[in-house]
């Protein structure tokens, strides 16, 4: 009965390791700049991400997410402010290490008669787009993803965009080593028991 108890305790626990909140920092650097014509390898977009893999598939997806920082706004806390004329939201992301991170993330506005108004777009991958109109003017600027882009990453502590200094073990390795372990102090304790 104690090995059933300590199985399932040690199961459970292996469970909520994985299902831990993780946090990542990435910046974007190096963008072509379509209104001025020219390739700016000083450019850069930050920003971070916090979510828990809930279904355990290894990918993080939108669902999942409780923060995504594009700069200094966060898309997925702005979305509860979207109405008819305002809209900010996440509107995809996946995160994984084999497919790596791709997300789309727009806010944009105007007044009810659509006479003012501009927005900011985010797809990785393809552009960066800001607009802004009114009834006297027009502009918009187009940054572009080239194969000069980078992407650096890397996962932080809440609150910090540092590495932390030990990364935690994988939730099935610490499954098999409380697994290990406990057929271990079974066999200890079945070659106590035994008489001489």
């Amino acid at each position: 009965m104690k090995f059933i108890v300590s199985a399932g305790a040690l199961l459970l626990a292996s469970t909520l390791a994985h299902a831990q909140t993780a946090h990542w920092a990435f910046s974007y650097t190096g963008f072509y700049d379509q209104e001025a014509g020219a390739f700016l390898p000083d450019m850069h977009i930050d920003g971070s991400f916090s979510g828990v893999d809930a279904n355990g598939d290894g990918v993080l997806e939108r669902g999942e997410l409780t923060s995504l920082l594009v700069d200094t706004k966060d898309y997925v806390a702005c979305a509860a402010s979207t109405n008819a004329n305002y809209h900010c939201d996440a509107d995809s992301f996946t995160f994984s290490a084999e497919s790596g991170l791709a997300f789309s993330v727009s806010e944009y506005s105007s007044d009810p008669e659509g006479l003012y108004g501009g927005g900011h777009f985010v797809t990785t991958g393809q552009m960066v787009y800001d607009y802004q109109f009114n009834p006297y003017a027009n502009s918009e600027h187009h940054l572009a993803w080239t194969d000069g882009t980078v992407l650096t990453m890397t996962s932080a502590l809440p609150g910090s965009t540092s590495v932390p200094a030990v990364p935690e073990a994988p939730a099935w390795m610490m499954l098999l080593a409380g697994v290990g372990g406990i057929g271990l102090w079974r066999r200890r304790g079945a070659a106590r028991i035994r008489p001489d």
